[in-house]
């Protein structure tokens, strides 16, 4: 008898590979983990009753299979990167940007729907989810089959963003909020990984004004995370391939990104430095950052799957 069980047992471990791994990976921390994904907060009731109430909310009916499996079954619709067809996330994803021209990855998946239903529809649609969602994207795209593939996000990859907001040396205060806007599509292998339009946001982490005996103003940025077309989050910084594009990059009157001082490896924060005279960068000012790591993403072709 207990070698029998052993075959069960390798089949639950292998259904968890996909989920993120933790501290203390139960079935109900992942659970909790795909409520929070979903609804945006922990369900009520006993482990069967939430997954039985998840399933009924994605598919219509309740599934078969080992609770582990049934877990695992939802974890890879509502987030996987790997599906050829493409999760919910990134389906949501897909929806917002053809309609909205921006990705909202901030929110709860079927906070997402319901707000693009009302933009699109004046209603919230009834149904399960996955119905909706295959609905909304044949509305928009005109198709619910999604041409993904598997794709390797390369380090220092360049992405041409454009500023959102004005900072200023002379002005700015540790801890204000710098928004900026995707430019161009980052393309690997002819698909699109992270799309243009896409709107992130980093913080000022360092400022110095310009002092009275010529002392240069700094800024300090760290730009954060964009969001890959699966919802994945890749950190971008300026370092030397970005830097190398931007050289002849006009900031502003009197600076340009020739005056950019890195801080790389043996830096303090991940940014960049602008020195001078209290120097301005405007909103649409226009520059390159690069990717800081390497990322096995999902690609997108923007033609019916089955093309």
């Amino acid at each position: 008898m207990k070698w029998c069980t052993y075959p069960l047992v390798l089949i639950l471990m292998l259904s968890l590979a996909s989920i993120p791994a933790a501290a203390n990976v139960t079935p109900l921390s992942v659970l909790t983990d795909l409520e929070y994904l979903l609804y945006g907060d922990e369900q009520e009731g006993s482990l069967i009753s939430r997954v039985a109430k998840m399933e009924q909310h994605i598919y219509g009916d309740e599934q078969s299979g080992a609770i582990m499996v049934r877990i695992d079954r939802m974890q890879q619709y509502l987030q996987s990167t790997i599906s050829d067809q493409g999760s919910l996330m990134l389906r949501l994803n897909m929806a917002e940007w053809g309609f909205l021209a921006k990705i909202n990855s901030s929110e709860p998946l079927l906070t997402r729907l319901t707000g693009m239903e009302m933009a699109l529809l004046g209603e919230e649609q009834s149904g399960p989810i996955k119905e909706r969602t295959e609905s909304l994207m044949t509305m928009i795209w005109g198709t619910a089959s999604l041409d993904v593939q598997p794709v390797q996000l390369r380090e220092e990859s360049l992405v041409r963003i454009r500023m959102l907001t004005s900072v200023d040396s002379g002005t700015n205060e540790v801890g204000d909020i710098v928004r900026y806007r995707v430019v161009d599509d980052v393309m690997v292998d002819g698909r699109i990984v992270i799309p243009a339009g896409l709107e992130a946001q980093g913080r000022v982490t360092e400022v110095v004004s310009a002092g009275r005996l010529g002392r240069d103003g700094r800024l300090v940025i760290d730009f954060g995370h964009l969001t890959t077309i699966d919802g994945q989050r890749v950190s971008i910084e300026i370092s030397e391939r970005a830097t190398e594009k931007n050289t002849s990059l006009e900031l502003a009157a009197g600076a340009s990104m020739a005056g950019v001082l890195l801080l790389g490896p043996i830096g303090l924060v991940s940014g960049y430095f602008i020195r001078g005279r209290d120097v301005e960068i405007p909103a649409t000012t226009e520059f390159y950052v690069e990717t800081s790591r390497a990322l096995r993403t999902s690609g997108l072709l923007l033609r019916p799957a089955s093309y």
